[in-house]
């Protein structure tokens, strides 16, 4: 990432430049942690619990991956959604800039 250019874009208060885009495999990475440290607190929780209730506890042990996938799946379809809304303005942006050249 470049520093000068994504400092310029940060303040810049027109927002004619997204940096969306560019964080947003860090955002990705940041939710895979999030989700991942869920995981390893709903199987903890799975083993603290398989003392006094041994299916609930083998229960939340055996789904805590089924959760990490699930929530790995939304949050990558939240930030596609991000991604693509952001491609879509950009897009339009560059249709609108062609359109007013054409006419001149």
């Amino acid at each position: 990432m470049d520093a000068k250019g994504f400092f310029a874009r940060l303040f810049d208060f027109s927002f004619k430049e997204f940096i969306t885009l560019q964080i947003v495999k860090y955002l990705y990475i940041i939710g895979l942690v999030f989700a991942g440290i869920s995981a390893l607190g709903i199987a903890g929780t799975g083993v603290s619990d398989i003392r006094y209730d041994f299916m609930g506890g083998f229960v939340k042990i055996l789904l805590s991956p089924v959760a990490f996938v699930l929530m790995s799946i939304f949050i990558r379809l939240v930030l596609e959604a991000l991604v693509a809304t952001f491609r879509i303005a950009e897009n339009t942006t560059k249709i609108v800039e062609n359109q007013g050249s054409k006419e001149l």
